[in-house]
């Protein structure tokens, strides 16, 4: 049998060669990846020893002082009525604070103003005077529009969120913090998303960062500084979390929206 020509051998040669140079560009990959998720893992990790921390010497000090914890304010306290209210109604639930809340709202605006909310609270057995109706409604309204939206009214009476809810927001804000350092700016985005495909940017009138910023706006505390912490990323996915009656539901939202 005679030997292949010299030019197959050639080009088999330069397949070969490249098959090789993809095998080594998907192994670094793959050693990539996994370092981003060991770092990620790290992160969160150390995230939960400070937690655990801060419960200890939280523990502690309580141990330190064991004289009676001072009463709660009006406000709280009037809250806590409320929360008593809604549990003897069966209105626990998101559901049911919806439905609660669509009880006080005798105009069917969609929000209560002060009057609205305390006369609503009056008819249902629960008697609040004009300042305590006034002082709720200034600590739950979010946006300053002097009344109550159901999203306001959901967030100040929600189920505390659970363990696993927690969770995926801690790993998905962790993806965002490139950095490390428990805040998300516009230079932690830059690694993560790309705002050239967005529309304003191709037509000229918004530059990439500027995407990226108005993005950060939407977990950014009212005063939009440009930095998102974990505490204000929280806050924003709370407020989803209340109208989300299943932790899988809220679990699956946010592992396909992060891409966890």
């Amino acid at each position: 049998m005679s030997a292949p020509p010299a030019l197959q051998i050639r080009e088999a040669n330069a397949h070969l060669a490249a098959v090789h140079r993809r095998a080594a560009e998907l192994e670094a990959r793959l050693d990539a990846a996994e370092r981003t998720v060991h770092a990620q893992a790290e992160r969160l990790a150390l995230h939960d020893q400070q937690l655990r921390a801060a419960l200890d010497e939280l523990g502690r000090a309580k141990d330190r002082c064991p004289e009676p914890r001072p009463s709660m304010d009006a406000v709280d306290a009037t809250m806590e009525k409320l929360r008593a209210q809604c549990l003897s109604r069966g209105a626990s639930g998101i559901q049911g604070l919806a439905r609660f809340f669509r009880q006080l709202d005798r105009d069917g605006s969609r929000s209560l103003d002060a009057d609205e909310f305390r006369q609503g609270l009056a008819k249902l057995g629960l008697v609040l005077d004009q300042a305590e109706a006034e002082g709720v409604c200034r600590k739950w309204d979010r946006n300053g529009s002097g009344t109550l939206d159901l999203e306001e009214f959901l967030r100040a009476l929600r189920p505390p969120m659970s363990q696993a809810r927690e969770a995926v927001i801690a790993a998905a804000f962790a993806k965002l913090d490139r950095s490390g350092d428990g805040v998300v700016t516009v230079d932690d985005l830059r690694g993560v998303y790309s705002g050239r495909a967005h529309p304003k940017v191709r037509s000229g009138e918004w530059t990439e960062d500027e995407v990226l910023r108005r993005f950060l706006d939407n977990f950014d505390s009212s005063e939009k500084d440009g930095q998102v912490t974990l505490a204000e990323f929280q806050d924003y996915y709370s407020g989803v979390s209340a109208s989300m009656n299943t932790d899988e539901e809220f679990v699956a939202m946010m592992t396909s929206a992060w891409q966890l």
